[in-house]
């Protein structure tokens, strides 16, 4: 699909400094030309080139052609080579590669080859006398004598008043704010930096309470530094790893849970799958079992989207209405695939990656080891299990602190896929699958979030949208018949790997070049409207999506419709500016135009909803 670059605001700003410039550098040449009616001769800045030994001079209309035509393009290459560095950092996400410095050497290369023959011609001129066309070294040498003069005083110009003009906005700026913490990047920074700083606090507080988990673990600590004892009545009162002499190197003491683990799979287990369903029969089967095994209905869509989804990302986001089998779905899947379900409830009291991972307990001298954090583990060593570990009401906390850690580490290749949950000592002997204290995720592992949309809750931001795939469940279920028996299935890791696979290999499931075209009419439009655009991230989960939706029965036009409603229709919820309604009108009829009347339903449904707000 076709994607835009559009300039940032410093961007802008780099510009507007170039623009500057070059209006400064025509007010040196008007003032320093000796034919100019407009100055006087002797002027300031006159005075100011004969300070620097620049000789008196008449400017010329060939000369006049060169400084302008230069202003123009040191303007156009300026904008043209920071065009082309967006251009390198949106679609390679590196500005200084070869490939791009050969272009923008060719950019300036090519500009000053055309600044240089326009200068050229324009030293031609007729004698008046004869009429002769005449072109002399004199005429040459005088024009660009003008230019180096002109350059020279304009930048001195632009850097002495530009100086001055900062300085005197920075002084009127800081006595009007005098009494007011500075602010160097607005009300917004002051507000991360408010929240940061909570943050550390409660993480200092915490490692308060915990102790020092080096001392804990047999090390010394020094004697002036307060730790987790305390003191009663004046006497120091001891905790468990100062009573014991013998120092804790007890990995099983430290990790029950995980060790346990290790053990019950200390010997290798050859386990059989069935494998035999490809992705349209696992999604009806899903779908029917869903239907006459636990009473729940949904759409052959929702379902396609379900399991595509999973190819398309390792987090799902099921939202919805309370009530509408956002939890359901996720952990039947589990059941369906003959798999053990797990199922995590989140509170309110989630702040960081500990409250899923767990933390080293001083007073204990143990690990407090989670349920989430031993799943991850056990999955470790059932490498060919699908493990879905669902997160029920994923946003009554934020999101992007408990699982901002998981949220990064899932961008990286698959064998990067680790987090440091303890700093372990050099000589302590971790659980097998804990060297150095690193958490490996693994590759069979996925996470389904449930999100309702009440008061109750935190909005989901766009960094966690962006990374998901997004169902939404607001529609009620409409009952159907089920015919025949409806059994569970043995699905393994590696075979549903090996369908998805084979659909991305599928060149007849792809986006073809009209398809990218035709869905690039819509994206331009509501960037061009809306200012709403998408990445690089959204883009390959497109191209992922779609063909595995169409090898689980669907078509590309409901996987195109499912993506723009929720990774960017969504986006202008909330927006009330008095271009929206209109923008919103125009953009159904478009969608209309380009797909037909009947497509895009998910899409045209939210413009609707949208367009009740207004």
């Amino acid at each position: 699909m076709k994607r835009k670059t559009h300039f940032t605001r410093k961007n802008y700003i780099a510009i507007c400094i170039v623009f500057f410039w070059a209006l400064f550098a025509l007010f040196a040449a008007c003032c320093i030309d000796n034919n100019n009616p407009v100055f006087k001769a002797n002027n300031p800045v006159q005075a100011m080139g004969a300070a620097f030994g620049f000789p008196p001079i008449n400017g010329s209309v060939g000369a006049w052609i060169m400084v302008a035509v230069f202003a123009i393009y040191v303007l156009l290459i300026s904008a043209a080579f920071i065009f082309e560095m967006r251009l390198a950092k949106y679609y390679e996400n590196k500005v200084w590669t070869k490939k791009w410095t050969v272009i923008y050497l060719g950019t300036v290369l090519g500009g000053l080859i055309l600044w240089a023959a326009i200068s050229m011609a324009s030293q031609f001129y007729a004698d008046p006398s004869t009429g002769e066309i005449i072109f002399t070294g004199e005429y040459v040498a005088n024009s660009f004598l003008f230019l180096g003069e002109t350059v020279l005083i304009g930048t001195i110009l632009f850097v002495a008043i530009g100086s001055i003009i900062f300085a005197v906005v920075a002084l009127v700026v800081n006595f009007k704010n005098v009494d007011k913490p500075f602010r160097f990047f607005g009300k917004e920074a002051d507000k991360e930096a408010i929240e940061e700083a909570k943050r550390e606090e409660e993480e200092r507080a915490k490692a308060e309470a915990q102790g020092d988990l080096a001392g804990s673990f047999g090390e010394e600590q020094p004697t002036n530094k307060r730790t987790s004892s305390g003191t009663i009545g004046g006497e120091q009162c001891k905790t468990s790893a100062q009573i014991d002499d013998q120092p804790l190197r007890d990995k099983e003491r430290i990790f029950p849970g995980l060790c346990t683990i290790d053990y019950a799979f200390a010997i290798d287990k050859i386990e059989a799958f069935e494998d035999t369903v490809d992705l349209r029969e696992l999604c009806s089967q899903f779908r029917s079992y869903l239907a006459k095994q636990e009473g729940l209905y949904f759409s052959e869509r929702t379902i396609r989207t379900f399991i595509a989804g999973l190819a398309a990302s390792r987090l799902l986001i099921l939202e919805g209405l309370s009530g509408t089998g956002k939890s359901s779905i996720a952990r039947y899947f589990s059941e369906f695939i003959q798999e053990d379900p797990f199922f995590e409830a989140v509170q309110a009291t989630w702040r960081d990656k500990t409250s899923i991972l767990g933390y080293y307990n001083d007073f204990s001298r143990t690990y407090n080891e989670t349920e989430f954090l031993k799943r991850l583990y056990l999955a470790s060593y059932k490498k060919n299990h699908i493990n879905v570990m669902v997160l029920d009401e994923i946003n009554i906390s934020r999101v992007e602190y408990y699982f901002a850690d998981f949220l990064s580490v899932l961008e990286y290749p698959k064998d990067h896929w680790k987090l440091k949950i303890m700093q372990l000592p050099y000589d302590f002997n971790a659980p097998d699958h804990l060297e150095d204290g690193v958490l490996e995720i693994p590759e069979n592992t996925w996470f389904i979030g449930t999100a309702n949309k009440d008061d109750s809750t935190f909005t989901i931001t766009d960094k966690v949208y962006d990374r998901a795939i997004v169902i939404s469940f607001d529609d009620r279920n409409i009952p159907f018949d089920v015919n025949g028996e409806v059994k569970k299935i043995s699905l393994s890791h590696a075979k549903l790997q090996e369908l998805y696979d084979n659909a991305l290999g599928d060149d007849s499931l792809r986006l073809t070049f009209e398809d990218k075209e035709n869905f690039a009419k819509i994206t331009n439009y509501i960037y061009d409207t809306f200012d709403l655009t998408f990445g690089n991230r959204i883009m390959r989960q497109i191209e992922t999506l779609v063909p595995v939706f169409q090898a689980c029965g669907g078509t590309k036009k409901e996987a195109l419709d499912v993506m723009l409603a929720h990774k960017v229709l969504t986006k202008l919820q909330g927006r009330y500016e008095d271009f929206v309604k209109q923008g919103l009108i125009e953009l159904k009829k478009l969608i209309q135009k380009v797909y037909g009347e009947d497509s895009f339903e998910e899409s045209i449904r939210m413009i609707d909803k949208l367009l009740k707000k207004l």
